[in-house]
């Protein structure tokens, strides 16, 4: 204990004066008191490690914060195949050729209608561009013989363009064959690309789609295939329809970018509660009885869109309700800004375009623009862009139908009668040099397609009868094909149901209250009692059993071959 005492001393720098001396030593390490032992700032600690905590739980929010619901959707489908063409399903495509048909093939056309007016000398630096190009390079020998004839004919379309008088009617069906020729070799190696070729106002224009799936209809043993087409190219240029059946072109088409946003902005704002069917004009319209009428109509397409949808159904009126909200704000800003001579771009899609509420700073209330960005999220949130693709399921069924009704109708040995009551509107089909009328043949394969179209729809018949009696209804639509196959088939089906239609028909015009009790009457009717009513209406009219048309069940692959 000596021996530790004195250490403990030396350590404190106090040695006892002599360190043998027992009683000094004891003396000395009793006047240094207790140890004290060093203490740690304890609050200091604390507020470090609690604040540590916190950052740790905030970067773990982060972390695990859910990401924005998307506002775009895939919808699910197999993997693609070479026998797509053939059996079903998605067929192949080639990021290289997807580059090809994009910028160049964009840049050809349009140089190509520079060079017919003779402004500018860069058709040839456009064509260096396609000739032979690397991105067909790995494809078979006949996909880039038929590529390089395209380009060779688009060519000598645009020299017939540019002489006095155009081109002759021989250099447009060239360009019509070179194209289409094109389109078969593509579909012979499985690959998903359709072109089409034609002359618009005496330009030439070569058009491009990627095929994003391929499906088969069936009637009476006899499979049709229908595309569903997506651009390729960048032109702005587009059909307005749905979908098409050219027997110059090839395959009935769906234009899924137009049915996209009919989707958007016809389709599923009438799925909101108590929304009206937009009928007719603004105009007529306006009316109490007349949007009365509407309201009905819109209440029978919900029907059979909630049956459609199922459990989707209750989402989908919801995100519907947001899209007429959102429809109205923007209408007043449209009405109030274009009187100021200032317009801005389509709002017809599901969302707002990215730029357009940023664009308007200043010129719309700041409350507006952020309800409509908030209305723009709800629909996101709801799954929007998941329900849109499912509706546009639906409306593709029935274009399909209605497209591949065309491709049947093109196909018989002998043609469909002209009925008596479109005669009586339009005459003969022939003009006095005996050449076929172009408004009696457009009337004639719109009265068959709808007609079948509205009799084979097993889930929303009604959804396709008041798409076609718009055509009526809306005065900017007479004199149309569709107008007149409008009125022809409201009446037949009136007179299956035993309504009378008083007044006057006109061969121009309509007198749109005549129509009015088969309106009712039609719109009163169950989806299978409609159904039965066009199968009537089609009997009577073409004097032989309806084309019945269903989805037909895929074929089995022959090679599933990928690439």
């Amino acid at each position: 204990d000596h021996v530790m005492r004195g250490a403990a001393l030396a350590v404190a720098g106090r040695p006892a004066r002599e360190a043998g001396d027992l009683a000094a030593v004891t003396a000395a390490y009793a006047e240094l008191g207790p140890a004290s032992v060093p203490r740690a700032p304890v609050m200091t600690v604390l507020a470090g490690l609690l604040a540590a905590a916190v950052a740790g739980v905030i970067a773990l929010l982060v972390v695990l914060r859910p990401a924005p619901p998307s506002r775009t959707y895939a919808r699910p489908l197999p993997p693609p195949t070479a026998q797509a063409f053939v059996t079903g399903g998605v067929p192949l495509t080639v990021p290289a050729i997807d580059a090809l048909l994009g910028a160049p093939l964009t840049a050809l056309v349009v140089q190509g209608g520079r060079a017919r007016d003779g402004k500018d000398h860069t058709l040839p630096a456009a064509l260096a561009a396609v000739r032979a190009p690397r991105a067909l390079a790995d494809q078979p020998p006949s996909v880039r013989a038929a590529w390089d004839a395209m380009v060779a004919t688009f060519t000598r379309s645009v020299e017939a363009a540019a002489r006095p008088g155009g081109a002759t009617p021989r250099e447009h069906d060239e360009l019509v064959e070179g194209v289409r020729e094109l389109s078969q070799a593509l579909l012979g190696a499985g690959l998903g690309y359709h072109l089409e070729g034609r002359f618009k106002s005496g330009y030439p224009y070569v058009q491009a789609y990627r095929v994003e799936e391929v499906v088969f209809v069936e009637a009476g043993g006899a499979r049709r295939r229908v595309l569903s087409l997506r651009r390729a190219d960048r032109l702005n240029l587009r059909w307005t329809a749905l979908g098409l059946h050219d027997a110059d072109v090839g395959d009935p088409v769906l234009l899924l970018e137009q049915i996209d946003t009919s989707v958007a902005s016809t389709v599923l704002p009438v799925l909101a509660a108590g929304a009206p069917y937009p009928l007719a004009d603004r105009e007529w319209m306006t009316w109490p009885t007349n949007r009365a009428i509407a309201t009905t109509i819109g209440e029978a397409v919900r029907r059979e869109y909630a049956v459609a949808l199922g459990a989707d159904a209750a989402a989908t009126a919801e995100v519907a309700a947001l899209l007429v909200t959102r429809g109205a704000i923007i209408d007043e800003w449209r009405d109030k800004l274009e009187r100021g001579r200032f317009y801005f771009i389509e709002t017809d899609g599901l969302f707002v375009p990215p730029t357009l509420l940023a664009e308007l700073e200043g010129k719309v209330l700041t409350s507006q623009r952020d309800k409509v960005a908030a209305l723009d999220a709800r629909i996101a949130a709801l799954e929007g862009p998941r329900l849109h693709a499912r509706v546009l399921e639906r409306v593709a069924a029935t274009v399909r139908r209605h497209e591949a009704q065309h491709g049947f109708d093109y196909d018989r040995d002998t043609e469909l009668r002209y009925p008596p009551p479109l005669q009586d509107l339009l005459g003969s089909p022939h003009d006095g040099e005996g050449n076929p009328r172009a408004i009696v043949r457009s009337a004639r394969a719109e009265l068959s397609a709808y007609l079948s179209q509205i009799a084979n729809d097993p889930a929303t018949p009604h959804a396709a009868l008041w798409q076609l009696i718009g055509h009526v209804m809306h005065r900017d639509r007479w004199g149309t094909g569709e107008s007149y196959a409008a009125m022809v088939v409201l009446e037949a089906l009136a007179a299956v149901r035993h309504v009378e239609l008083a007044g006057r028909r006109y061969a121009r015009g309509v007198n749109r209250e005549r129509l009015v009790p088969a309106l009712s009457a039609l719109a009163a009717l169950p989806t299978a009692e409609l159904r039965a009513t066009a199968t009537a209406a089609w009997t009577a009219l073409y004097g032989e059993p309806l084309t019945v048309i269903t989805d037909a069940p895929a074929a089995p692959a022959v090679t599933p071959t990928h690439r």
